[in-house]
């Protein structure tokens, strides 16, 4: 019998090669003959799952999306356990600092697309934006934090939300050019919320 292809399984074996040429070379090195070289089968192939650049472009940004989730999801997961706001907040920071060698490239692959955006002055609007997810979810964990007496109540949620985002995306690009480590984003992130959670001991 002629073996079964799962397609969805080479859709994200294209995506992978779409990875490796956009964390070293960034997405203006993307394209379908490139990609078929690096995946090492024919652009027609590539064609048949993606008769354009752009399909193929939006595809690896979602998989970027489900991947990014699925390993975060982990280390969040356990926190959430805990019941307790302060350890699932830091899951939410750390969990996107690229500690290893398979994090490191999708963080240098979400860069390379946000690269694109910088330049062309807006987010595509087919592509899943990460960062208003990780504000709500922070947003809903301080609010809860300070309804416990963890947090101070006269502090805007929705803004150190925002603000704690915004330090992990910084922190995320100070550890991929490497002037931070990862340990030491983390120590950081950890100074940063010590200073929200003062009901804490």
């Amino acid at each position: 019998m002629p073996k079964r292809v799962d397609h969805q399984e080479r859709r994200r074996e294209i995506a992978e090669a779409l990875f490796r040429i956009a964390a070293a070379q960034g997405l203006q090195a993307v394209t379908l003959r490139a990609v078929a070289a690096e995946a090492g089968i024919s652009m027609n192939l590539v064609q048949y799952y993606f008769p354009t650049k752009e399909e193929m472009l939006r595809f690896a940004w979602q998989r970027v999306v489900e991947l990014t989730a699925e390993i975060a999801g982990k280390s969040i997961g356990e926190a959430m356990k805990t019941g307790d706001e302060r350890a699932i907040v830091r899951a939410y920071l750390t969990a996107v600092l690229p500690d290893g060698e398979r994090r490191r490239m999708l963080a240098a692959v979400q860069i390379a697309y946000f690269a694109v955006d910088v330049t062309r002055g807006s987010q595509d609007p087919d592509q899943e934006p990460l960062l208003p997810h990780l504000v709500h979810a922070i947003a809903g964990l301080l609010q809860a934090a300070q309804e416990k007496g963890d947090v101070p109540a006269h502090l805007d949620a929705g803004l150190e939300a925002d603000a704690l985002a915004t330090m992990s995306a910084g922190l995320v690009t100070g550890i991929m050019v490497d002037t931070y480590t990862a340990e030491r984003a983390a120590e950081i992130v950890d100074y940063r919320l010590d200073g929200l959670f003062t009901g804490v001991r």
